[in-house]
Order: structure tokens, then C-alpha cells, then sequence
């Protein structure tokens, strides 16, 4: 698998074992998407896995990606993939579970607001998309100019909203969905 665009084109990216990887024609249809999102961006990759999404993005232009990995295992690829790209400056790696990792970040002295949020957690784990939508706004971790990138199952539709959370677009990429999601249902910068 590799970056498929900006100033990581064509790096390599390890897949760990038993983790489903965003294919490259979804990760070119999200970001095709989300490109008024990307200049100097805040990114957080909260079930990271390889990190192709969050390294995606940084390629693209974004300033800085935090990535969230429990397994240790799939860590030790992400930093890998990270060396391998070069980027390593602009990523931090959390290697928690999503919750606790959120609730570290919102403790954090200097919080970050996200520009942009990647969701993409085991498809079977759909409890996990509301719950980590619920958390980024009760803890202040997006705002109104944010998007929320949900990847899940086509069969398995997410709700409309999620509090203050409205979907604004979805998309079907044979049998995977991707949902995007801001606050207020606004398009920001479009």
C-alpha cells in the first residue's frame, strides 16, 4: 500500500496483521472531499492502525496528525510508517485506548481543536462512533469549522446526528460507507 498523493506520493505503508486498511481509491474519494479542510490542518487519527489516513493527510498539508493506537503490535508499524514517510515532526502517537486518549488530549494545558477527526474503527465496534463523537464535543475537541470522517460498513448506517453533530454527506464505495459530519450541519470554508 502507499500515499497516494502530495509530499509523501508513493511511500510505502506496512499493513499490521488483521487490520483492514483504507483502500487507496476510498482515501482518494474522502480526501477528493475534504480538501478545503486540509491547509495546515489538525488532525486526529483515533482508530490509526496503519496511520494511512493520518499520514494521508499530512502529505496533503495538513499541519500536524495525532494518531490513537491501542495495539501495540499495530504501534510499532505506525511509528514505523511514520520514520518511513518522514514525518516525524508532525505526528504524535497516543498508544491508549480512544478514551482514555481523548480524555487525555481535553486535559491537556494547550487543548487542541481538531480540524479534522478520522473515525474508522473495527466495524463490528459500531458503540464506538458515538461514543467517540459524543466525547470530542463534550470535551471541546472540534468546533464549528471541524469535519468528522466516519468510514463503516455501508449495512451498518450511522445516525443523522450525533448531538450538535449532523451528517452532510455520504458516500458508498461498494460495501463501505463514508459518512462526513459537522456541527450544525455547515459545510465550513465551502
Amino acid at each position: 500500500m502507499k500515499i497516494t498523493s502530495g509530499k509523501y506520493k508513493y511511500r510505502n505503508i506496512e499493513v499490521p496483521k488483521g487490520i483492514r486498511p483504507t483502500t487507496e481509491k476510498v482515501r482518494e474519494a474522502v480526501f477528493s472531499m475534504i480538501m478545503q479542510w486540509l491547509p495546515d490542518a489538525e488532525v486526529l487519527d483515533l482508530f490509526a492502525g496503519s496511520g494511512a489516513m493520518g499520514l494521508e493527510a499530512l502529505s496533503r498539508g495538513a499541519a500536524r496528525c495525532t494518531f490513537v493506537e491501542m495495539n501495540r503490535q499495530n504501534q510499532r508499524v505506525l511509528i514505523s510508517n511514520i520514520a518511513n514517510c518522514g514525518a516525524g515532526t508532525e505526528a504524535v502517537v497516543l498508544g491508549r485506548d480512544f478514551e482514555s486518549a481523548l480524555t487525555e488530549i481535553s486535559g491537556r494545558k494547550e487543548k487542541a481543536v481538531f480540524d479534522i477527526v478520522i473515525l474508522d474503527p473495527p466495524y463490528e465496534k459500531t458503540d464506538y462512533y458515538v461514543t467517540a463523537m459524543m466525547k470530542l464535543q463534550e470535551y471541546g475537541l472540534i468546533d464549528e469549522r471541524s469535519v468528522v470522517i466516519c468510514e463503516h460498513l455501508y449495512d451498518n448506517k450511522l445516525s443523522d446526528t450525533y448531538g450538535k453533530l449532523e451528517k452532510f454527506k455520504e458516500k458508498k464505495y461498494g460495501s463501505i460507507g463514508v459518512d462526513l459530519f459537522s456541527v450544525d450541519n455547515s459545510e465550513p470554508f465551502c
